[in-house]
């Protein structure tokens, strides 16, 4: 079977907040801390927790044949080394709400949203953090996708 090819869009704070948010700020955003000419400290995401794990992914597939989601974790992606796509979708069953991004840059994806990694380079590494306690639901596509 000839898989889906799903095009990538621009990684924005705009065009990823139905899924989530990136992890740098805003320019609406203001500092936590500050000192002049030293540093800006900004809290881009909090949410009460008990616990927090931290993995680390090494992705090499360049093909989805499922997406996953966590109803009771966000989920925070970290791109570490190598070049990845994070495929996105809120009804998977529906290809025209499938979305995909170059991972470039730090994000924290939502509860709930339907997403898979394909690596756009021989390896693709990330660091990975959520609960301890995430469930993992999973959604098999009717056909693989990949990137174009």
């Amino acid at each position: 079977m000839t898989p889906q090819q799903v095009a990538t869009s621009a990684l924005t704070h705009e065009h990823f907040s139905p899924y989530g948010r990136m992890l740098a700020p805003t320019a609406e955003e203001q500092p936590e801390v500050s000192e002049a000419g030293m540093f800006d400290f900004y809290v881009t995401f909090k949410e009460s927790s008990q616990d927090w794990q931290i993995g680390y992914l090494k992705q090499q597939g360049t093909v989805l044949d499922k997406l996953e989601r966590h109803a009771n974790t966000a989920e925070v992606f970290a791109p570490v080394s190598g070049r990845a796509a994070l495929v996105l979708a809120t009804d998977p069953a529906r290809e025209e709400t499938w979305r995909a991004f170059v991972l470039e840059k730090p994000i924290v994806l939502n509860r709930g949203v339907w997403h898979g990694v394909i690596a756009l380079s021989e390896d693709a590494e990330m660091l990975i953090v959520e609960s301890p306690d995430v469930t993992d639901e999973f959604y098999q596509l009717s056909q693989p996708i990949t990137i174009r």
